[in-house]
């Protein structure tokens, strides 16, 4: 079975990270594992931190395959994890 690679990016830069990456890094690991997301699991995924994305009023920022997300909070992170990974967006 040959994988679909998926990246997602977390914006760490210290607005983004004070006001919920911090967390988000946590749920997007969770999900990564509960849902067989990994280089050595079912379907490729890597998560990365990146720098200050220069959205800081706009965060938490985190990019999934290239689809930007803004105020990205740790309540609404599990619905936008499943509804790009399990809905296709």
């Amino acid at each position: 079975m040959e994988k679909a690679g998926h990246r997602i990016s977390i914006c760490m830069g210290s607005s983004c990270f004070s006001r919920g990456n911090a967390l988000n890094v946590e749920i997007i690991e969770r999900f990564m594992n509960s849902e067989g997301l990994g280089a050595s699991l079912t379907m490729d995924a890597e998560l990365s931190g990146t720098l200050c994305e220069g959205l800081c009023k706009e965060g938490p920022i985190v990019v999934i395959d290239g689809v930007l997300y803004r105020n990205v909070t740790p309540t609404t992170l599990p619905d936008l994890l499943y509804a790009h990974f399990k809905g296709g967006l």
